[in-house]
């Protein structure tokens, strides 16, 4: 590993339960967490990133990199929307630690429509996230698998996994939610809920919605065109996970 301080990326489809796996690593003190700075920028034209407003894919690269040469940093994207620029900054894709984080489709698919009916397949991400997958494995990088069925049946043992591969020490204070959710999801809280009500990573809170019957035909769609997608990342991870 090297001696800068790291910088820590973690890829996701949207519903993996990433945000939770973020607010564990927020519970942990010792890293800066940026809350999804890419899709940010995409969604809503800039995004803050240690007090610096960025208004391009590019920036938030140079802002994440710059601001880990003084600190620990770790940041959590979804990839509802298309990462596309990472492959030109081959200093970035080194700089980082990687990890993508899934969910099985089915259930990723039902979480996602439930949340936003009108959303489209590409959005679901699996395909953003192959393409990102693609981009750093090609570039020669590591890259580790976060399995998010795998963070709630079993969230020690998957964040054991994280940590060692990333190179941390594995804190289990970490897995209790004590602090307050951090103030970077205002934006977006509708989509966090679930990890903002939680107490624990993998403790799932009450009151979960039902997915609409009406959107049944959609999902299995939707399903259908994210599985290969998945099960390209599973196998060029090393996690088949179905």
């Amino acid at each position: 590993m090297t001696d800068q301080p790291g910088l820590l990326a973690l890829w996701c489809v949207p519903r993996s339960r990433s945000t939770a796996f973020e607010r564990a690593m927020y519970e942990r003190g010792d890293l800066l967490v940026v809350h999804e700075p890419f899709s940010r920028v995409c969604d809503f034209g800039e995004a803050e990133v240690a007090g610096r407003t960025c208004a391009s894919q590019e920036e938030v690269m140079t802002a994440l990199t710059e601001t880990a040469a003084d600190r620990p940093v770790f940041f959590k994207d979804t990839t509802d929307f298309r990462l596309d620029r990472l492959g030109a900054r081959p200093d970035f894709l080194r700089r980082c630690r990687h990890a993508a984080m899934v969910r099985n489709p089915r259930d990723t698919v039902r979480s996602h429509l439930v949340m936003q009916a009108d959303a489209t397949s590409p959005a679901m991400g699996f395909g953003h996230l192959w393409d990102i997958v693609s981009t750093v494995t090609s570039a020669g990088h590591p890259m580790h698998l976060v399995d998010g069925d795998r963070v709630a049946g079993d969230p020690e043992t998957e964040m054991r996994r994280y940590c060692a591969a990333m190179g941390i020490e594995f804190l289990a204070s970490s897995l209790d939610f004590r602090k307050e959710p951090p103030a970077s999801w205002k934006a977006t809280e509708r989509w966090h809920a679930g990890a903002s009500e939680s107490n624990a990573l993998g403790a799932a809170p009450a009151g979960r919605k039902r997915f609409p019957e009406g959107l049944e035909e959609i999902a299995l769609a939707f399903e259908r065109d994210q599985l290969p997608y998945y099960e390209r990342i599973t196998a060029a991870l090393g996690g088949a996970t179905r």
